[in-house]
């Protein structure tokens, strides 16, 4: 094989082995559950950056579903406020 070649497998399976780490950093957000988010500015969460939270319900057809804040950090805890429906907000018992 070519050093060229070598090179760029290596930078391929460097890119793929970045995107599978990026995926399974997503963290998952019920689309009906608006949310209260403590930001933090590195992976560890050692450094409180700021707070934001979701902006309401929002009803689109026949769908309900949480107005999401955008985060400018991938780093987050998110914290469930309470649940959209189609009789507006609600807060379980078990929360």
């Amino acid at each position: 094989m070519s050093k060229h070649l070598k090179a760029a497998l290596a930078v391929a399976g460097l890119l793929t082995a970045g995107m599978a780490g990026a995926a399974l950093a997503k963290t998952y957000l019920d689309p009906q559950i608006a949310y209260s988010y403590v930001l933090y500015e590195d992976a560890a969460k050692t450094i409180v950056i700021g707070y934001d939270s979701d902006r309401g319900c929002v009803v689109s057809g026949q769908n309900v579903y949480a107005q999401r804040v955008q985060l400018h950090t991938p780093y987050f805890d998110a914290t469930p406020m309470y649940l959209c429906t189609g009789g507006g907000p609600y807060l379980p018992p078990e929360w």
